[in-house]
């Protein structure tokens, strides 16, 4: 039985066809495996995040600066955890993820609260908690829920607290508070001050800790933090 050119010719084509499918659907595969890779490396990137100038931990330096920078506030409590693995092991970074923390709690109750307590001691996280609830709330001549952002370098209440990225903490150590040992706490405070306009004084004074045996420094006591800021001129 003889085959006509015509017959061989449409079958060609149709193998060239498939191949050419087979081919354009694994380089769209690839390229979409490229594409997610690359969305994790920005994602990663959006998360980066660095203290700035040494602290000592155990001698008080009254004269040492700090300040910690980063690309984006954590979206939720694994972006969370992550910087924390990143900043946790330093005084500042533990300031720097309670304000991290506190912006969280804004947009996910349930991770914010899970990050406030694993970056505070149980006591703090009580009196934290119950004060970001009145600031987080509707009353609209006492409700801050900006205030996060009103501890960032550069942020005003003229401003409306918009900065843009990289954004930086600035702090300090007090110069006038010693470092103390505490028994109950089982280790060392450290007193930090934040430098931040979003209040008549710029010193917002926080106390961190390294609880014997803890992976990461906690803040114990940061009345300064929660305290209403500034009103924004422009929303936030």
């Amino acid at each position: 039985m003889k085959i006509s050119k015509a017959i061989i010719m449409a079958v060609a084509t149709l193998f060239i066809i498939g191949a050419t499918n087979t081919a354009c659907n694994q380089t769209s595969k690839d390229q979409d495996s490229d594409s997610q890779q690359s969305s994790k490396v920005d994602e990663k990137a959006d998360l980066e995040a660095a203290c700035k100038g040494e602290i000592d931990h155990s001698t008080w330096s009254p004269d040492a600066t700090t300040s910690v920078e980063f690309n984006a506030f954590p979206k939720n409590l694994d972006e969370w955890k992550q910087m924390q693995e990143v900043l946790g092991n330093e005084p500042q970074g533990a300031v720097a993820l309670q304000v991290m923390a506190f912006e969280l709690y804004r947009n996910n109750r349930t991770d914010g609260e899970e990050a406030l307590r694993l970056n505070n001691t149980q006591t703090n996280y009580n009196s934290t908690e119950g004060r970001l609830r009145e600031i987080m709330g509707k009353d609209q001549f006492y409700a801050r829920p900006y205030i996060a952002w009103a501890m960032l370098d550069g942020a005003t209440p003229e401003n409306g607290y918009t900065v843009e990225p990289p954004y930086s903490i600035k702090m300090k150590v007090d110069p006038n508070k010693k470092y103390q040992e505490s028994q109950m706490l089982h280790g060392t405070v450290i007193y930090l001050l934040i430098d931040s306009k979003g209040w008549d004084t710029n010193w917002r004074g926080v106390e961190v800790v390294k609880p014997e045996g803890s992976k990461f420094f906690v803040v114990c006591n940061c009345p300064a933090m929660y305290t209403q800021c500034k009103e924004a001129k422009a929303s936030k």
